[in-house]
């Protein structure tokens, strides 16, 4: 494929406006910049100066002819090889990679990932410039990803001794109980009325069924490994579980609405996974309105930078910062009756959807939460 990669091809795409512009006898069709209003002897500069030394690769496509119009020196660098940094369809097939696109050959708005490349990682942005240009501004950052993979590893380190801890006390408890209970039982077997007898067996029954929540959780935790993503339209889908959610929230006197645009996009999810996550969610702020006097969730949804965001917002009791700190670590409940393990698995399920979490509290005032979802490809052609 051609390449036209000369400064002065890319002057009319990365064209800069100010208020002293002079033409420049290496760079004509580009122009450079001075100070001549202040200091009429200061050196003059231009944008190719700039843009030579930034610590950005730059590549500018022109998608309508296949052809790269500009590539800066470090984006040299990064992509390595002559044949893959000038082959227009090369370099378009690693930062789009999807066949639909390609097919299309369309420009898209902005998009921002990462993508390996020979031993790098690199993170990339793509532009929309004029009609038919796209800018794809990329980093190196395959030693910011090192950093954060170690810094993984040790929060998961971190998380095991509180599963671990968790795990003993979750079901040392129960089994001391159901010790204690049955070892009572049978030293009074003989003397103990039929009723009492009953109250001691119901007793270890609800210290085995402890047990059971417990394994119950733990299997809830596992059990979406490996997601199964795929393009659901969501109002249809807010709008189902709307209607199996309201009825249990209905019978405990909480309000449940729903706000979303006909003009919602697709997204890329899992639904059962999805269904999880917001169960959780939902059963969390229905457990925080117990004592509101006029109980209500709220649960909108819009689009912001090609993200879904879904929040679910309630007049609960709150959280208080010191709670919130210890939100998404294993076993750490203010629920008598909690394991601690909802949100924990809340996060696990939606960064495995490439998706995000954010909790916002304010004690005495209610919570809100929201939710990230990527949207579908198919609608950012």
């Amino acid at each position: 494929m051609e390449t036209k990669s000369s400064h002065h091809n890319s002057a009319a795409i990365l064209n800069t406006h100010s208020r002293h512009r002079t033409g420049n006898p290496l760079h004509p069709g580009l122009g450079s910049f001075n100070t001549e209003a202040s200091h009429s002897t200061a050196p003059t500069w231009d944008l190719n100066q700039i843009i030579d030394r930034i610590d950005v690769g730059i590549v500018v496509l022109d998608v309508l002819e296949s052809v790269i119009e500009y590539q800066n020196p470090l984006y040299f660098e990064l992509i390595g090889e002559v044949d893959t940094s000038g082959d227009f369809e090369k370099i378009y097939s690693l930062f789009f990679d999807q066949k639909e696109v390609l097919a299309k050959r369309g420009v898209p708005d902005t998009i921002s990932g990462m993508v390996k490349h020979n031993d790098k990682v690199l993170g990339y942005s793509i532009y929309h410039i004029a009609e038919r240009y796209c800018a794809i501004f990329i980093r190196d950052i395959t030693e910011r990803m090192r950093l954060e993979a170690i810094a993984q590893a040790a929060n998961s380190i971190d998380n095991l001794g509180f599963i671990f801890s968790g795990i003993r006390h979750e079901v040392g408890n129960p089994l001391n109980s159901l010790k204690m209970t049955l070892s009572v039982l049978r030293q009074n077997l003989n003397r103990f009325s039929q009723q009492t007898v009953e109250e001691y067996v119901d007793r270890s029954l609800a210290d085995i069924g402890r047990v059971e929540y417990l394994l119950k959780s733990l299997k809830n935790f596992s059990m979406f490994e490996v997601v199964n993503v795929t393009d659901i339209i969501i109002q249809e889908y807010l709008k189902t579980f709307q209607s199996l959610a309201e009825v249990d929230l209905r019978n405990r006197g909480i309000l449940f609405t729903l706000d979303i645009s006909a003009s919602l996009r697709k997204v890329q999810i899992d639904p059962r996974a999805m269904n999880q996550v917001l169960l959780n969610i939902i059963s969390n702020a229905a457990d925080a309105l117990e004592k509101a006097s006029a109980p209500k969730i709220h649960l909108t949804g819009s689009i912001r930078d090609n993200i879904l965001w879904i929040t679910v917002k309630d007049n609960g009791c709150g959280i208080s910062p010191e709670q919130k700190k210890r939100l998404f670590q294993p076993f750490n409940s203010s629920k008598p009756s909690g394991n601690g393990l909802g949100l924990v698995i809340t996060q696990k399920l939606l960064a495995r959807m490439d998706s995000s979490i954010d909790i916002e509290s304010t004690v005495g005032e209610g919570t809100c939460v929201t939710i990230g979802l990527p949207v579908s490809q198919e609608d950012n052609l």
